[in-house]
């Protein structure tokens, strides 16, 4: 009995941490500016998401791109801090002009 207790022990324990190595940081926006949330659905790297909360504020995707700030970084370069998806989701943004092999995407040229 005690075998069957400590395998039991020992399954749980293990299970318990894998968990946990596999929990993955979540943006939280720290305020309720339409901007901030725009950066939360952007690092999670789900374009349909973004194209929805972008329309949903009345903002043009170019002005996105061009004018928001997250975390004092603009939008393409917080994705590429933080985000997943990082390539498809700055292509997105930038209408296909990033360049992920200098990390560099002119969008102040539209």
């Amino acid at each position: 009995m005690k075998t069957l207790t400590k395998a039991i022990a020992i399954t749980t324990l293990t299970l318990s941490s894998i968990g946990i190595a596999s929990a993955s940081n979540v943006m939280v926006p720290a305020d309720n500016y339409v901007t901030s949330k725009l950066c939360v659905v952007a690092s999670e790297g789900n374009k349909t998401k973004l194209s929805k909360a972008i329309k949903k504020t009345g903002l043009s995707k170019n002005y996105v791109a061009a004018n928001v700030k997250c975390n004092e970084l603009d939008i393409v370069a917080f994705i590429e801090q933080y985000g997943t998806n990082v390539e498809k989701m700055n292509n997105y943004l930038t209408s296909g002009k990033y360049n992920n092999d200098t990390n560099v995407a002119n969008v102040a040229s539209r």
